[in-house]
């Protein structure tokens, strides 16, 4: 007589497991706002820089307001627009030329860099004086 068949549980588990986890991708990819061209699933993204030595990237300037920064290396120019939803506007916030302030090394910062460096010296000065002297080495009557 043949035994009957033990049907195996978690072998059903296993596949039902499966099944929902197939069935909550084909609803993750069918919504509006997420697809397989998605950046969460790896596909590409639209630029936000440019090239030529112009460059544009987006920023919210304030809660809820957006606009984009604007850089022109060439012209070593920054420039920040502001878009204004209620008029339809794209709209010149600031611009700067930035040349010379690359030439700066200490504006508006704390502390100056010069204090650092000083802080930073008589911590290597005081490391060195206050370690213990090594003890005197006594010479041996070897000859050698």
């Amino acid at each position: 007589m043949r035994k009957p068949r033990r049907r195996n549980i978690l072998a059903y588990a296993l596949f039902a497991n499966a099944a929902m986890l197939a069935g909550i991708m084909i609803v993750l990819v069918s919504r509006d706002h997420i697809g397989m061209a998605s950046p969460a699933f790896g596909g590409a993204t639209p630029p936000i820089a440019g090239g030529g030595g112009v460059y544009i990237m987006p920023c919210e300037l304030h809660p809820s307001v957006w606009g984009c920064y604007l850089m022109d290396t060439d012209q070593q120019t920054l420039c920040v627009y502001e878009y204004r939803s209620g008029e339809r506007a794209l709209v010149l916030t600031a611009a700067r030329h930035f040349r010379y302030d690359l030439g700066l090394k200490d504006y508006n910062t704390f502390p100056a860099w010069y204090d650092v460096q000083k802080q930073v010296e008589d911590a290597a000065t005081n490391q060195r004086t206050v370690l213990p002297n090594p003890p005197p080495t006594v010479p041996d009557n070897t000859g050698k």
